[in-house]
């Protein structure tokens, strides 16, 4: 079938899709260059229009590694996920690009999630009543959906078992970072069934869209033994987006302090405004769940050699790529942060005290040996 990919009311692309599978059989027209997708702009070298530009829709999609969604897309023929994206024509809450059908009489005001309302609720009882909604449209592997409450989007996201951590790290996160002063979504904690899960609204509205990092990573070419995070910074630099190197440094000294394993390219990224293309600054800071060593066995709770991303495999080298003072530390005294965690940590009935306190102790003895870690 043939769609024009559109940015609010702006043509970008016409192309034609095969909708039970979502593949891109052909690119038929470009519209507007400049309103692509940025990795369709700097697309890999290798890949064809058509690749980069499937390639970019399903990354947009919700993955087949979506918790509770893999025995029940075995029920369907095709691709059922790209299918219903599609029916929802591909709108989201993270942008403003959706696909227009050919024929199709509506235009952006009346068709998007922002100003219009949706049924938010779990993605699989969407799936079985074939409801259109921004969640087919929305990568991540655990758990979550849209939903509207007092007019306001949020998220709401599960945590995996058996500890379900993920949603109390989010609340913990986000009380250490507004007492750092850092730039942040802000998290709260819903329990539904006994079980947490976090809520955080959108950080973009109706004029502005998050540009995933990993959309900027061949806007130049690495050079010979480049470090990634060099690299990364002269694609910041090429695009002129105005965020400092103090402010992705912030970000990498706070996922050292909570042990955050699951800082990929798509986990950050930078706000532009849909209107002028401009960039605007650095997204505040989200998903910050996967961390506090959220799957580890109390024994396994240790401060060195944790896994990182995505500039180093470990959280110690990272740290010192950032090469800078730990200023907003020194806001977050001991008596703070062991409270945060111990009292947010005992708020569900799957993780104990004995978790919480070591917990607590293991990122005090980070937090004292972080200047000592950046020499």
């Amino acid at each position: 079938m043939i769609y024009t990919l559109m940015q609010k009311n702006e043509p970008v692309m016409m192309l034609d899709i095969n909708e039970k599978y979502g593949r891109v059989r052909k690119i038929i027209q470009i519209e507007s260059s400049e309103r692509l997708p940025l990795s369709v702009i700097y697309k890999d070298e290798n890949d064809s229009l058509e690749e980069s530009v499937e390639q970019w829709m399903r990354y947009r999609n919700v993955p087949k590694t979506r918790e509770g969604l893999e025995t029940f897309l075995k029920r369907f023929q095709g691709d059922p996920i790209q299918e219903m994206s599609l029916k929802s024509l591909g709108l989201n809450l993270s942008d403003q690009y959706w696909f227009k059908p050919e024929g199709g009489q509506f235009n952006w005001e009346r068709i998007n999630f922002f100003q219009n309302d949706f049924t938010g609720k779990p993605l699989e009882m969407s799936f079985e009543s074939e409801e259109p909604g921004p969640d087919y449209s929305s990568n991540g592997d655990l758990a979550k959906y849209w939903t509207i409450e007092n007019e306001e989007r949020v998220l709401l996201k599960a945590g995996k078992g058996p500890l379900y951590q993920q949603p109390i790290n989010e609340v913990i996160a986000d009380k250490l970072l507004t007492k750092a002063g850092i730039p942040h979504v802000k998290y709260s904690l819903n329990m539904i069934d006994g079980t947490p899960w976090s809520k955080c609204p959108t950080f973009v509205n109706g004029t502005t869209e998050y540009i995933p990092a990993y959309e900027i990573l061949n806007v130049v070419k690495n050079e010979e033994n480049e470090e990634p995070y060099n690299h990364f910074m002269r694609c910041m630099e090429a695009l002129e987006i105005p965020v400092a190197k103090k402010e992705i440094d912030t970000m990498l000294q706070f996922d050292y302090l909570i042990k955050n394993k699951d800082r990929h390219y798509g986990n950050f990224g930078f706000i532009r405004n849909v209107d002028t293309l401009e960039f605007t600054g650095l997204a505040p800071l989200f998903d910050n769940g996967n961390s506090l060593w959220f799957d580890k066995h109390i024994t396994q709770i240790n401060q060195y050699k944790q896994p990182a991303l995505p500039f180093a495999q470990k959280q110690e080298k990272q740290l010192k790529k950032t090469g800078q003072q730990i200023d907003w530390l020194k806001k977050l005294d001991d008596d703070f942060v062991r409270e945060t965690i111990i009292t947010e940590m005992g708020k569900s009935t799957y993780l104990d005290n004995e978790r919480a306190v070591k917990i607590a102790d293991m990122v005090l003895a980070v937090k004292n040996n972080s200047e000592k870690a950046l020499s």
